[in-house]
């Protein structure tokens, strides 16, 4: 039989994997009751609005339970699409650090406390500032209502193959890791070339002592240099990955 009850249960379970696994809003920062209450009052808000003709076997918990199991999944594989996608601000930060003598010290991640790159940890600040400042976790919680539309409640989540997604997702992170690395990368190489001459040319020289300041001068050089165009290719990145979530949709 059809209990709306149940059916409340099922939509927060949705909206509940999304909220836990999301950037930003999964991030332990943000305090548990709040992301409690955000579910309760998401949930109590779309409810009305959802029409489902899902019918559940009250004598039998191993359906229900099977359903909540279904529901949390797709919640939860909706957030994981955009936390994986955000894993380009990890990827560029360690190439970054790695080239200007950072990579032996780390700070704690605010996600999910995990140790990372200085430079990541700048990156995903400025990632996470941008991500509010243009209304995207607004855009987020719009492509949870999509869901309800697209992914009717009780369809079978293993029935597509939707970690083929998740795949493209890293491979992309990858490419777009590099390509916010690549400057920092050829100007450490050009200091390294620079050093490489002067050794050469002063033998005497302590290479050594004087090339980690070095490249750290050209690192924090460029960093000014770029910081104004920063915003617009990260602002271009992080709304490009909500096409992600519409490939998921258009799988069912």
């Amino acid at each position: 039989m059809n209990i709306p009850f149940l059916d409340f249960i099922l939509i927060a379970a949705r909206i509940g994997g999304m909220v836990f696994t999301a950037p930003i809003l999964g991030s332990r920062n943000f305090p548990i009751p709040a992301k409690i209450g955000l579910i309760f009052f998401t949930s109590l808000t779309l409810f009305p609005m959802i029409s489902t003709d899902l019918v559940v076997d009250v004598t039998n918990n191993y359906q229900f339970i099977f359903l909540l199991i279904n529901e949390l999944l797709t919640g939860v594989f909706m957030g994981l699409v955009m936390t994986v996608y955000f894993g380009f601000i990890y990827f560029a930060g360690d190439l970054i650090d790695r080239d200007l003598g950072f990579a032996m010290v780390n700070v704690v991640n605010p996600l999910d406390e995990s140790q990372i790159a200085i430079t990541s940890n700048l990156f995903y600040i400025f990632a996470t500032m941008i991500f509010l400042q243009l209304d995207l976790h607004h855009e987020l919680i719009a492509a949870l209502v999509t869901s309800f539309e697209k992914i009717k409640l009780g369809t079978i989540f293993f029935s597509v193959p939707s970690f083929g997604i998740l795949l493209d997702i890293v491979a992309e992170s990858f490419v777009l890791g590099f390509q916010i690395a690549a400057p920092f990368v050829i100007a450490v190489l050009i200091a390294n070339i620079i050093l490489g001459l002067l050794s050469k040319a002063m033998p005497g020289m302590n290479i050594f002592i004087l090339g980690m300041p070095f490249k750290i001068f050209f690192g924090f050089l460029l960093f000014i240099i770029l910081m104004p165009y920063l915003y617009g290719i990260f602002a271009e990145i992080l709304d490009d990955g909500f096409k992600y979530l519409l490939r998921f949709f258009n799988l069912f």
